[in-house]
């Protein structure tokens, strides 16, 4: 597939339902839904508005904490990169 000018390079997306909890940097949490993951990050439904930029964790169930940062925030949704490695979040 060929990309169009000013399209950005993205890695195939996974929708997907999970709940989880998002830390911020001073230790807050918040409650999240992933929404969408890839191998380089996720979309997150959340009722407050996460801080770009900002480190933070991604804690979802079991499968442990995943650090990132905020890459954009609108409305109730933020996008998070992955800073780490990330495996089996998407299953």
């Amino acid at each position: 597939m060929r990309r169009e000018p000013g399209q950005i390079k993205r890695s195939p997306r996974v929708d997907v339902r999970h709940e989880g909890v998002l830390i911020d940097s001073d230790g807050v949490e918040s409650d999240v839904i992933v929404t969408d993951i890839s191998a380089e990050g996720c979309r997150l439904r959340t009722d407050g508005t996460p801080i770009i930029g900002e480190r933070v964790r991604l804690r979802v169930g079991r499968m442990g904490d995943y650090p990132g940062q905020i890459r954009w925030a609108l409305g109730e949704e933020a996008g998070m990169i992955f800073t780490g490695p990330v495996q089996q979040l998407g299953d």
